[in-house]
């Protein structure tokens, strides 16, 4: 039975018909595949800088525990750590230390600072072999005894041991690792949760600043510092212990010592904001009480109380400032906030001659002018990315080691020059270090532009970044 022409004609069209409909089919499946392939890939190229996707980057959840950690670390060591110029008033007053001059009482201030910054390669070198929490540990053991032994030390060179390197290497120690760790678990709200970080320190100044008066006056100087040893240790240990890292989900490096950050085009404009920045603050932090009680006749209560508002000032300036960070870019507010630092200093400190004047600089220095304490990690993130940012960081606290050293003694140098080569008295003394202050919080405004500008490739000014 021979087969129908119009069945052969239809079977043909409708073989061709399927044959592109499966044609259709597979093109449109090869489109999404493409497509998803590349939207991964636009995925991971967001992925290696430090704009995390949100499923990878909570920003909160068990962050915030974080943050209250790291919190009550500065408290209980930075924090601490203002508090030295209180136990140098005292030792000055007594002639506690046979031969403990200003100069000398300066130098271990300054030592336990630099100490702390110079040993990040060292804490960088643990926490990649062993893990974050081992440097943390050692860290807590340093600033315990190093504060128990400096209270029995009984001269000044074994004071210098124990105040400005044995507390100075756990202050390195506990702070170093703890940093970068907020950057594990923020984003877009990375700046504020690292200012809350960071308004421990003026939370633990407060505090522990008047505490420790009432402590040498009721029980001794030796008592003080033991029972401050004892606070860090209460509070460090569940500290610690309850920090988490993503170190692994992110692969966040932790090199000891990588030069090549600094040269890097972008970060080189980081760390010379930080070394100046860091210049304007000793000087700024260690002048301010001397100025009101011996530049213009306050009395101690007076300049304790303004060096009180000073840190009430950072425990809330630096959250607020990381707010601001997040609202309209992290390099942008990085340049506004030192300039404004400056600009206190040359319009409000310089012409300060009453309690009413300085406490308005106190608040606004405050305020602003330690912010690169609260800045620098997610200014850093910016410009190298999360991934790199231990490593990077390792090089910054490397680079403001002479600011941390020498600025309280630069502070004095410019003091006595002024004094005994310059002829000045009372508020007048002051003004060269006062002039210099300024000029280096506004210089480092500046440098910044340079990291902004290479980080946004382009020269507008007005681009959030």
């Amino acid at each position: 039975m021979s087969t129908s022409p119009s069945i052969s004609g239809n079977t043909a069209v409708e073989s061709r018909e399927g044959e592109r409909i499966v044609q259709e089919v597979e093109e449109l499946t090869l489109g999404t595949v493409e497509g998803k392939l590349e939207m991964g890939g636009r995925a991971g190229q967001r992925l290696k800088g430090d704009d995390l996707l949100d499923d990878v980057c909570p920003d909160g959840g068990y962050g915030w525990v974080v943050v209250c950690c790291t919190m009550g670390i500065n408290a209980v060591t930075w924090g601490i750590n203002t508090t030295y110029g209180v136990y140098s008033s005292f030792y000055l007053s007594h002639s506690y230390f046979p031969g403990g001059t200003p100069l000398r009482y300066a130098f271990v201030g300054g030592a336990s600072v630099a100490t702390a910054v110079v040993i990040a390669p060292f804490s960088n070198f643990l926490s990649k072999r062993y893990g974050f929490r081992l440097p943390l540990l050692i860290g807590a053991v340093g600033v315990v005894l190093g504060q128990c032994c400096a209270g029995v030390a009984p001269n000044f060179g074994v004071f210098l041991l124990c105040q400005g390197i044995i507390f100075g290497i756990g202050l390195g120690l506990t702070f170093v690792p703890a940093v970068p760790l907020i950057a594990h678990w923020f984003d877009k709200r990375l700046s504020l949760a690292q200012g809350l970080s960071a308004g421990g320190s003026g939370l633990g100044g407060l505090i522990f600043a008047n505490v420790t008066r009432v402590t040498i006056e009721k029980l001794g100087v030796k008592w003080a510092l033991v029972i401050n040893g004892i606070a860090s240790l209460v509070v460090l240990t569940p500290s610690i212990l309850l920090l988490k890292g993503r170190t692994q989900e992110l692969k966040a490096k932790s090199e000891p010592l990588q030069i090549k950050w600094v040269f890097h085009r972008g970060y080189v404009w980081v760390w010379t904001w930080g070394s100046l920045a860091m210049v304007g603050y000793f000087v700024a932090l260690y002048s301010l009480a001397s100025f009101a009680t011996n530049g213009i006749g306050l009395s101690q209560t007076k300049g304790a109380a303004l060096q009180s508002m000073l840190a009430a000032g950072q425990m809330i300036g630096r959250p607020l400032c990381g707010r601001l960070l997040d609202r309209f870019g992290r390099l942008n507010m990085a340049i506004i906030l030192q300039v404004i630092s400056g600009c206190s200093c040359l319009f409000i400190w310089y012409w300060a001659r009453s309690f009413g004047v300085l406490s308005l600089f106190a608040w606004v220095q405050g305020l602003v002018g330690g912010t690169v304490w609260a800045t620098v990690a997610p200014v850093s993130a910016r410009v190298v990315g999360v991934q790199d940012l231990q490593s990077s960081l390792a090089i910054f606290w490397l680079s403001v080691s002479l600011p941390a050293q020498f600025g309280q003694p630069m502070a004095i140098a410019l003091l006595n020059y002024s004094k005994n080569q310059l002829g000045r008295t009372g508020a007048d003394a002051y003004l060269i270090s006062i002039g210099f202050c300024g000029g280096c919080f506004i210089a480092s405004g500046l440098l910044m532009f340079g990291a902004k500008f290479h980080h946004q490739k382009s020269f507008k000014l007005w681009v959030k970044v």
